[in-house]
């Protein structure tokens, strides 16, 4: 979920959000007639690209933990600023591959880029607290990883991300539904997939 940016492009990068969604700006097209968007979103195949940190992960699909099943929910609220820029608020809810609660808080801006009139892709980057119970006692050996480090003690593990983000492609079926996947390229943690359905109003 981290991107090879810091917190000042992360700043530019919104500030070009706010501008381009300004009324006084024109671009092509028309603006979208819909002003907000929903999605709800259920998580499933995750994949670790260096395989899996720990052998005993009770939902891996394989010896190594390259692929693991994480089974949850997400839901997204999208407020279009212009067409091409949308303002997203995120949360989400799931078990992981250890089989304990985990989830995320997100907001920021997104591109809002249409393919034609049945296809969008979007692109997101903001402030993320991630957050999971504490593995230590749940996960043999477990004494720490590479992303939330050595902590022993606390009922819940957290990480704050200037710059956390997804993607996602919709495909609308008519006016105002739409089916959603959605990914988290969280290179080099873990690249998780979610699927669903999206209402825009």
């Amino acid at each position: 979920m981290q991107f090879p940016v810091t917190p000042k492009s992360f700043a530019i990068f919104f500030a070009m959000a706010l501008v381009a969604s300004s009324p006084n700006l024109s671009f092509a097209g028309s603006e979208d007639t819909n002003r907000f968007g929903a999605n709800i979103l259920f998580t499933g195949l995750t994949y670790h690209p260096g395989g899996g940190e720990h052998d005993d992960y009770p939902r891996k699909l394989d010896a190594a933990a390259y692929w693991v099943l994480q089974l949850g929910a997400e839901t997204d609220l999208d407020w279009y600023l212009h067409k091409y820029v949308i303002l997203r608020g995120s949360t989400a809810l799931i078990k992981d591959c250890a089989d304990v609660w985990s989830g995320f808080f997100h907001v920021g801006p997104h591109l809002n880029l249409p393919i034609g009139s049945r296809f969008v892709f979007r692109v997101g980057i903001g402030p993320t607290l991630v957050w999971r119970q504490n593995w230590y006692g749940v996960v043999n050996g477990y004494h720490g990883d590479s992303f939330y480090g050595k902590d022993t003690t606390s009922t819940f593990q957290t990480k704050f991300l200037w710059y956390g983000g997804n993607l996602d492609f919709e495909w609308k079926v008519r006016n105002n539904m739409s089916l959603i996947y959605s990914n988290i390229p969280g290179w080099p943690h873990v690249i998780t997939s979610s699927l669903g359905a999206r209402y825009s109003f």
